[in-house]
């Protein structure tokens, strides 16, 4: 059996709510405008322009979390386990990240920790594989400062394909997420075991300040309006509308008349 190894990735960075997040939606029209419009005012990501982001997200059997988000409260938290492009299968040990994510508004802060794992924990997603020990993932957390008195479960695999840019003037970090899928964990909470595909695409613009970069006023022309977009809630959602139901495809009060 392989023994897991832990790597911390938190610093005393982590622990200020210095981050602000905006998010903006992008129907499907207008998918390529967008890609085209960042690569023109933005500058690659030199290290990670482009890849494939899988997060397995926790909660409890209520779906606190979910409904936290889903409300819009001022203080929420997401549990995921978060691992990067599609491992291969002779991979002896695939990085993945344990993350607990805290948001106040529009702040977060992100604390995470590497831990190698045997590639196959990756493939059986669907049988309430949590791909980590419940006690490491406990323990870890704890260490976070985070305590939950409920039982954690993986309820919904999300994956996407996302392009990285960096704004030209201050640096801030703009994101382009697109080919949202997800896959529920625990089956028994939806409609569906198969994968669904969310409409549209999300802009997300990263930095410490509420105003966006002026370098950035042009993705104006998009018609594009900043939302409170949460991935984990919106795959969710849409996981859990019956099949055939109009929007079920589509972020909540996204659906676009074409």
């Amino acid at each position: 059996m392989m023994r897991l190894k832990t790597e911390s990735a938190t610093s005393e960075r982590d622990q200020r709510w210095e981050r602000i997040e905006r998010k903006f939606f992008v129907p499907p029209t207008k998918i390529h405008f967008a890609r085209s419009l960042l690569s023109h005012i933005c500058l690659r990501d030199s290290k990670y322009p482009q890849g494939i982001i899988n997060s397995l997200y926790f909660d409890t059997s209520d779906l606190d979390h979910f409904q936290k988000s889903d409300d819009g409260n001022y203080e929420r938290e997401k549990i995921r386990i978060r691992w990067y492009d599609n491992p291969g299968d002779q991979q002896a040990g695939v990085p993945v990240y344990l993350e607990l994510k805290s948001k106040k508004g529009f702040a977060s802060r992100k604390k995470r920790r590497k831990i190698l794992v045997p590639a196959e924990r990756l493939k059986r997603i669907q049988a309430n594989n949590t791909i980590l020990n419940g006690n490491v993932i406990s323990g870890t957390l704890s260490e976070f400062g985070y305590f939950e008195d409920k039982y954690l479960l993986p309820i919904i695999l999300i994956s996407y394909e996302r392009f990285r840019f960096t704004e030209i003037l201050t640096g801030t970090r703009v994101s382009f997420d697109w080919r949202i899928s997800s896959l529920l964990a625990t089956p028994s909470l939806g409609h569906s075991q198969a994968s669904l595909m969310l409409e549209g695409g999300i802009i997300e613009i990263k930095g410490t300040s509420m105003e966006i970069p002026k370098s950035l006023h042009p993705l104006s022309i998009l018609g594009i309006d900043w939302t409170r977009f949460s991935k984990y809630a919106g795959c969710l959602e849409s996981q859990m509308e019956k099949s055939g139901t109009v929007g079920r495809f589509w972020p909540s009060g996204r659906i676009e008349l074409l």
